[in-house]
């Protein structure tokens, strides 16, 4: 009977922590406060300057939280030596009852390298889903969009998934910074809901592939895959049905990749 019990508990809490995770809000909550060394950070500011903020929301008992603090600082050294300083890890303790000395005490017994320690997030905490072991979310660029949240890390496999969404994230600014010499690419509408409308310019015969990829960088579906010949060239295209969020449209040439955000918002 107690092991049926203790089951129980499990699922509940288990599927609670995954509807959390899967519907948590695709835009970050703003803050502004000082850090535990005293520099002050507004975090809108930060994501307008095209930077990603990674952070873990621990609490100090929590050893799942040390494991995933090590993932995560694992993770963000070689992103750091790609990215430099725009990619950001913080560590921010769950409640405001801790001091910034415990909190770094805690980073520093624990030997994390890249993190910034803050000691109040608890307002951040209840909008991204509830204290998980631990919560964490990472944010990016002026649309201050969420690449990833979880209340249920999982450091080996979401570390990966994490790292692959700030990949896309860079690789789609930069591409958007650089558009192809031999091929012009626009869609409408946007937000979108089942269709959309691609109006290419193209200036060569080409193979053309096309897909949608969700925030970690997971393809959810194959749009297009043909040859298209020099000219103005439109489709109209069907969207599957996707919850509504942020995702990217990938197009792939033989030599050129590009990358735009597209927002899917179902009636």
């Amino acid at each position: 009977m107690k092991n049926n019990l203790l089951f129980l508990i499990f699922l509940f809490i288990w599927g609670n922590s995954q509807t959390s995770s899967a519907q948590g809000p695709t835009t970050a909550y703003d803050f502004t406060m000082n850090d535990c060394n005293g520099k002050m950070h507004h975090l809108f500011s930060e994501l307008d300057s095209g930077n990603v903020v990674v952070m873990e929301f621990f609490m100090i008992s929590c050893s799942p939280c040390i494991v995933a603090g090590h993932a995560l600082d694992k993770m963000v050294v070689p992103l750091k030596k790609k990215y430099g300083e725009k990619v950001r890890f913080y560590q921010i303790g769950f409640t405001k009852s801790y001091t910034c000395s415990q909190i770094q005490d805690w980073v520093s017994t624990n030997g994390f390298a890249t993190s910034v320690p803050f000691d109040s997030g608890d307002v951040q905490v209840a909008y991204y889903g509830g204290m998980g072991m631990p919560t964490v979310a990472v944010v990016g660029g002026k649309g201050h969009d969420v690449l990833f949240s979880s209340i249920d890390f999982k450091p080996n496999t979401d570390t990966a998934a994490i790292s692959a969404s700030i990949h896309a994230f860079f690789n789609t600014t930069g591409i958007q910074k650089n558009s192809s010499s031999d091929l012009s690419f626009s869609f409408f509408p946007n937000p979108a809901s089942r269709i959309i409308h691609l109006v290419l310019d193209i200036e060569k015969p080409q193979a053309l592939h096309l897909s949608l990829l969700n925030l970690q960088g997971q393809k959810m579906a194959e749009l297009l895959n043909e040859n298209v010949n020099p000219g103005s060239w439109n489709k109209t295209i069907l969207l599957p049905q996707l919850q509504n969020g942020v995702y990217f449209l990938r197009g792939e040439t033989g030599t050129k990749s590009f990358t735009k955000k597209i927002t899917i918002l179902n009636p």
